[in-house]
C-alpha cells in the first residue's frame, strides 16, 4: 500500500517512521457531546496491533555457502517490512537499513562469497515508489 506524503499523518502513539493513511483505524474517539477524548494506552495498542496485522514483518537469515556446496555459515539476520529491510551481519561487521531486500542482495553480490538470504517468513511486498 502506497502512502503519499500528503496523506501521511503523525500520531503521538505511533513510533517514528511508521505511516498511516486516512483509511486506517480512527485515532481519536469522541464522547456524547462530540468532544475529542485523549488516546489511551489501550487505544494506541489497538492501533499498532491493526497496523502490524496489515503490514507484517518477515524474518530472514543471511548465509554464505562454500563454492562446492560442502559448507555453509550463518552471517547474521534481517527483518523486512514493506517499507524497509533491516540487517545485522556481525560476521561481516555490518548493520544497515535498505529500501528493499533486492538492494541488500545487490550489495552482497559484490563479495567474493556466495551469500544468500533464507526467508523464515514470506517476503513482504515492498510499497511502490512515488515515481511509479
Amino acid at each position: 500500500m502506497y502512502v503519499s506524503p500528503s496523506e501521511t499523518r503523525i500520531d503521538p502513539c505511533q513510533p517514528p517512521d511508521m505511516t498511516t493513511t486516512n483509511d486506517s483505524l480512527p485515532h481519536e474517539t469522541q464522547d456524547d457531546t462530540d468532544a475529542t477524548l485523549p488516546l489511551t494506552a489501550e487505544k494506541c495498542l489497538a492501533i499498532l496491533t491493526e497496523w502490524a496485522a496489515r503490514y507484517p514483518s518477515a524474518r530472514f537469515v543471511v548465509i554464505t555457502i562454500a563454492p562446492d556446496g560442502s559448507d555453509a555459515a550463518v552471517l547474521g539476520w534481517g527483518l523486512a517490512l514493506p517499507e524497509y529491510v533491516f540487517v545485522n551481519l556481525p560476521e561481516m561487521r555490518m548493520t544497515g537499513r535498505f529500501r528493499t531486500a533486492d538492494e541488500l542482495r545487490r550489495l552482497l553480490r559484490h563479495s567474493d562469497d556466495d551469500i544468500r538470504l533464507i526467508w523464515v517468513d514470506p517476503e513482504p511486498e515492498p510499497w511502490p515508489d512515488e515515481e511509479t
